[in-house]
């Protein structure tokens, strides 16, 4: 069964009040769902929700959106369908709620959302398996030699490759070939992991 949690309240005064919206269990979801959301959606989400081919792409992208509004309602200023407009590298924003940011993430069971004022990025992977030559491509020497050493090298290194990408999607740039040495490049960006089950979740924001 589905559940909608709140992971984390981050109360920072001279930063924002910073929340994480989660919902597992989304296999439960079936074609009723994807056309009660068809029924009231905006149209341009409603398209980019039927342009996933299979259904559990759908599912994904009508949760996401459907986390969005909750979580803006669940801080009171919902007032209207969210509208996005797209950065450089396709990072969405929120044209109708100035002052506000958010990022959405899915993985085969979960979809995520991270709502803030100020910049954020998020993602969630489950744990499958470890893969040696990817661990190479996105890890610096150091990082590889604690996966190396490490007593769970599957576990360390999905929370790796989340914290990797949150902080990507934070920035909005897409990943690029400062993916080895990301975590080290801005001592200003803090990135904040979560094990949930069988799943790594990890969230970035500026310091």
């Amino acid at each position: 069964m589905f559940k909608i949690e709140c992971l984390s309240d981050i109360q920072k005064s001279y930063l924002c009040n910073m929340k994480i919206y989660f919902i597992n269990g989304i296999d439960v979801f079936d074609e009723n769902f994807i056309e009660q959301c068809s029924s009231f959606f905006p149209k341009w989400r409603r398209d980019k929700m039927l342009s996933y081919k299979f259904l559990k792409g759908r599912v994904q992208s009508a949760l996401a959106y459907l986390l969005l509004i909750y979580a803006l309602r669940k801080e009171g200023v919902f007032v209207d369908m969210p509208e996005f407009y797209y950065g450089e590298h396709k990072k969405p924003y929120l044209k109708n709620y100035p002052g506000w940011h958010f990022n959405l993430s899915h993985c085969k069971d979960a979809v995520c959302c991270v709502l803030s004022q100020e910049e954020v990025g998020i993602d969630i992977e489950k744990i499958g398996e470890y893969k040696e030559n990817l661990a190479a491509y996105i890890s610096n020497e150091e990082e590889l030699e604690q996966l190396h050493n490490s007593d769970n090298q599957t576990d360390d290194f999905y929370k790796l490759w989340t914290e990797k990408e949150a902080v990507f999607k934070l920035l909005g740039s897409g990943i690029t070939k400062d993916i080895k040495n990301i975590l080290n490049k801005d001592k200003n960006i803090v990135v904040d992991s979560y094990k949930i089950g069988d799943m790594w979740l990890s969230v970035s924001y500026n310091n």
